[in-house]
């Protein structure tokens, strides 16, 4: 990204020198006077940040703030739990082995050790499967109900006739395992003491009451839910290890940065009807020097809330956010310590206060999102911060020129300084010259007042000489390695504000020599 805001600036310098199509002009030099001197304007142009970063591609977003400020958003991938998990659960506890009609009445628990507590359950799917047998020499007649269990206020009920017992072999009995009752459109209400109930009726033909055989039971099987109502107990959603790179610092080597206002936020999307809260397991930040420094917060200990709807609101989406800033955390330290990435890992945990009075409902479509996003501005303040980079070079075509003086001139708007120092080098890598004869201060930092903005212009001219024999040293480059140092105003003694509209002026000539060979 600094390549991107500040090399802009510095390529007019060595793009041109590289391969202006200007400077290609000269090669048809073949019947000029021998020894002549040629002055050439090469670059007049005029560029903001606004303009450097239309087409920015990087690794992150763009922002300006309504003051111009800019700043950059990395974002992580985008964590999504569905309502998959929550009814599975419930699924789990529903879904038993055959039970077994022990007696004419039963109940089936509907509750679970995290707390499951159901007041109401809409089902899409289903399948409830009965055998009802007959241990009695007469017929029975058999009324089977699920009081809890309603369709369209009904309670679901079978009614049936089993075959008397003749007294050997297996008793007769009666059942649908070849097509079982489909429990779509069906509710549950569980009774106050949280189960649902089993029953049935059976009587002989003169009207008294008889128990089935003990190998009478029913089954319910792959339950599918589209609603649920109550206390959903406690449960962990793991959310998984993410990580957010930040190419702030691309080809950094030395130096500092402090971020004025550095943000890191996270961003929630919830449709869950029950109360959540973030569980952090881990929240790093790896910087430039490969040290691992972790988020401290009273936040990241006791976890931060999600939004979620109310009972009356079934279908909404709730979305907030929550900042870690420099007041409610240690963001400033992490941040300016040259940060290259984000490792963080986030869980979330339902109805972490435990409060059964707060009754929740999850529906099949509910889900919830969470999005980490780290913001750099560029407000703050630098010294001596160096990267490095190269840029491919070819003189090939230049045989005709046998030295050159490059001047550059910046008006700088911007409360930036820049220091280069740039190296010819061949092909195998090998330093064939440099640029200047010292680091030098190409572009100047505009001046700022008490609130970090620029208020002027700051000129800078530079000369970059080559005479005969320099020049013939680097006609074998084939790139430009590029030491570069920034720095805000006076030498990052106070932070400044990098606005999107800020501009540097940048007039470029050469004066060359040419001789026929």
């Amino acid at each position: 990204m600094i390549k991107k805001l500040f090399y802009g600036s510095l390529s007019v310098l060595l793009l041109s020198f590289a391969g202006c199509s200007q400077f290609d002009n000269l090669e048809d030099l073949d019947g000029a006077e021998y020894n002549a001197e040629f002055a050439v304007p090469l670059v007049d142009t005029e560029f903001s940040l606004r303009d450097l970063l239309k087409n920015f591609e990087e690794n992150s977003s763009l922002t300006i703030d309504p003051d111009g400020v800019i700043r950059f958003k990395y974002s992580g991938d985008v964590l999504t739990k569905t309502s998959a998990e929550v009814f599975d659960e419930i699924n789990r506890v529903l879904t038993l082995v055959p039970i077994f009609l022990t007696s004419d009445r039963i109940s089936l628990p509907f509750a679970s050790p995290d707390g499951l507590d159901i007041d109401r359950m809409d089902l899409k799917g289903g399948k409830f499967t009965y055998a009802l047998q007959n241990v009695h020499s007469q017929p029975v007649f058999v009324t089977l109900t699920m009081p809890e269990v309603l369709k369209e206020g009904v309670p679901l009920t079978i009614t049936t006739s089993i075959p008397a017992y003749s007294g050997s072999g297996t008793p007769p009995s009666v059942g649908n395992l070849f097509a079982p009752l489909l429990l779509e459109n069906y509710t549950i209400f569980p009774a106050v003491d949280d189960s649902i109930y089993v029953e049935y009726t059976a009587t002989d033909p003169l009207g008294n009451n008889v128990l089935l055989g003990t190998s009478s039971g029913i089954l319910i099987q792959n339950l599918e839910f589209s609603y649920a109502e109550g206390y959903l107990g406690n449960q962990l959603h793991e959310g998984g290890r993410d990580t957010i790179d930040i190419d702030f610092f691309d080809n950094w080597i030395r130096g500092d940065v402090y971020f004025e206002d550095p943000k890191i936020t996270l961003n929630f999307e919830n449709s869950f009807g029950i109360p959540t809260r973030s569980v952090v397991n881990l929240f790093n930040v790896v910087t430039v020097r490969q040290e691992v420094l972790p988020l401290e917060s009273e936040f990241i200990t006791s976890g931060v809330d999600f939004p979620y709807p109310g009972l009356n609101e079934v279908g909404a989406v709730k979305q907030s956010a929550f900042v870690f800033t420099k007041d409610n955390s240690n963001i400033a330290t992490i941040l300016g310590a040259g940060p290259i990435q984000l490792d963080y890992d986030v869980d979330a945990f339902t109805n972490p206060d435990m409060d059964t009075n707060i009754r929740g409902f999850i529906t099949d479509s509910s889900y919830y999102k969470v999005r980490v996003d780290v913001e750099l501005p560029l407000f703050g303040r630098a010294f001596d911060f160096v990267v490095r980079d190269s840029f491919p070079v070819n003189f090939s075509n230049y045989e005709d020129i046998s030295a050159a003086e490059f001047k550059l001139v910046a008006d700088n708007y911007l409360p930036l300084s820049v220091d280069v120092q740039a190296y010819f080098r061949d092909e195998n890598g090998i330093v064939l010259d440099s640029m200047l004869d010292n680091r030098q201060r190409v572009i100047a930092a505009a001046p700022t007042n008490t609130d970090g903005i620029a208020t002027g212009a700051e000129q800078k001219i530079t000369f970059a000489g080559f005479d005969a024999l320099r020049f013939d040293k680097i006609r074998n480059a084939r790139d430009i390695f590029l030491v570069t140092s920034f720095s805000t105003y006076n030498d990052g003694d106070r932070s400044v504000k990098v606005l999107a509209d800020q501009a540097v002026k940048v007039r470029m000539g050469v004066k060359v020599k040419t001789g026929n060979q």
